[in-house]
């Protein structure tokens, strides 16, 4: 006789965790490992060569540290079951900082605040004596369970990628949970 218990969801099953995980990682610009998070089928379609280096871009820029802090979960959809496979919706935000340095130009440290400012409008805060932005930054991740949980950008532009890896149907009914 084989006795079986259930103690609800298995750390490796919970959406939360694995994500909060992936957010440190984001946060701390582990990227090589945070990309092992990102679901294999949208690296087919984005590389992760390419990501790394836009993000290396964005980290090499001689006027100014960028950087995140602050990432939190702010919402998971209900998950949807469809063949072994689960799909959610998580909406998170994170605060971004882009701290100039000394020598940076008065004139590229303006044009940056104003394009900051008119995207990101209550959102957006500078301060004079750090000359560093801070603004917050909402973005949403499908996330897609298998053996484990795996995520990648979601937003309108991208949907017809996304209905690539999932289908249309279920994205619909993730969308609206």
């Amino acid at each position: 006789m084989t006795l079986t218990t259930s103690f609800g969801q298995s750390k490796t099953d919970d959406v939360k965790t694995i994500f909060n995980h992936f957010l440190k990682l984001k946060d701390k610009k582990n990227y090589d490992k945070m990309f092992d998070y990102y679901h294999e089928e949208f690296l087919k379609i984005v590389p992760k060569s390419e990501l790394l280096k836009d993000l290396a871009k964005l980290n090499s820029n001689s006027n100014y540290e960028y950087f995140v802090k602050d990432s939190e979960i702010i919402l998971v959809s209900k998950s949807v079951k469809k063949n072994g496979f689960k799909y959610a919706l998580i909406k998170y935000g994170a605060n971004t900082h882009i701290k100039f340095n000394d020598k940076t130009d008065i004139e590229i440290i303006e044009i940056i605040k104003q394009n900051v400012k008119n995207t990101y409008g209550e959102k957006y805060s500078y301060s004079e004596s750090n000359k560093e932005i801070v603004f917050h930054k909402e973005s949403k991740m499908m996330a897609v369970f298998n053996k484990n949980w795996k995520f990648f950008p979601y937003s309108e532009k991208l949907k017809p990628f996304i209905t690539s890896i999932v289908p249309k149907e279920i994205l619909a009914q993730v969308l609206s949970k």
